[in-house]
């Protein structure tokens, strides 16, 4: 690629980083542009519940991209501050969207939260820890003021936030892209019966895909897994991608910096010290029929 502007939204980041970011992209020839978060719910006019302690509101503002960024950016590359770049691009980033509003890679969720969501029976419920947007038909089209009208629908209140509220306004209209340019952790590190365990998802990739996807990962998703002991940046951890990471790392201003320490509390680590224990074909069917049934008739109380 000739020209390649990053834009960070960015929060609480030390002006000591930012200098360090600057220089780390400008050495490779790069642009950065770093836009303050904006406050989702004063800015964009609508409420906003937290769902959970730990997911911040913050997430809603990759369905905002139109707004925040340039009109001149009319294709961008979202991405969670959480994933890797590990391979060539350029096919993936000119592709064709066939007229759809952005390209995903499928979430592996079983049909009773394809009931819980409403979607219909030809949809892909995705992850939006990576999105390939058409900012341009996104802004000709106001799919901001579509998800701004649905989440006030909802009181606010839409479990998995906004990555719901993404699949279900864009139903039909994502392009389904190949697991390799978002390979989550849940792909990584089980195999493709232990995911199946775990997840009872019919609307998946073929186990072909899903070892490509780990053969020639284009971008890594470093997402949470129980099984996983920490993400790479976490001390004594043992990701699937730890030695990845770790060599990036190695390519920052930050290669000297600590690893970070796990802070869990004393039943959470209990539970997973127990479930490592357990042989997968003990927990993962266990896990799975809570998560599977249980989980979304929770969810249905809470008035989703």
């Amino acid at each position: 690629m000739d020209e390649i502007t990053f834009y960070v939204l960015e929060k609480q980041v030390s002006e000591k980083n930012k200098k360090k970011l600057f220089e780390m992209v400008a050495s490779y020839g790069r642009k950065l542009v770093l836009i303050p978060m904006p406050d989702m719910q004063k800015n964009f006019n609508f409420p906003i519940a937290r769902v959970r302690k730990k997911w911040i509101l913050d997430s809603y503002c990759r369905l905002f991209l139109g707004t925040i960024l340039p009109k001149s950016v009319e294709r961008v590359l979202y991405l969670d501050c959480d994933t890797l770049c590990h391979g060539n691009l350029q096919e993936f980033w000119g592709m064709d969207l066939e007229g759809k509003y952005c390209g995903a890679v499928t979430d592996a969720v079983g049909e009773h939260y394809y009931e819980l969501f409403e979607m219909n029976k030809t949809s892909r419920y995705c992850n939006s820890g990576m999105v390939l947007f058409d900012l341009k038909r996104w802004r000709e089209d106001k799919m901001e003021d579509k998800v701004a009208e649905y989440v006030r629908e909802k009181n606010g209140y839409v479990f998995f936030m906004e990555q719901s509220v993404m699949n279900i306004v864009l139903q039909d209209k994502i392009k389904i892209l190949h697991p390799k340019y978002n390979t989550y952790t849940l792909i990584s590190a089980l195999t493709d019966s232990e995911l199946r365990w775990l997840r009872h998802c019919r609307r998946f990739y073929s186990n072909e895909e899903c070892a490509e996807a780990r053969r020639d990962p284009r971008l890594i998703h470093l997402t949470n897994l129980f099984l996983v002991k920490g993400r790479p940046w976490i001390e004594g951890n043992n990701h699937p991608y730890k030695k990845i990471f770790m060599g990036y790392r190695k390519l920052t201003p930050w290669k000297d910096e600590p690893l970070m320490k796990q802070n869990l509390k004393f039943s959470k680590k209990l539970l997973m010290n127990i479930l490592y224990i357990l042989p997968r074909c003990m927990s993962l069917p266990l896990i799975g029929i809570v998560y599977e049934y249980i989980r979304p008739r929770q969810i249905a109380r809470q008035h989703v």
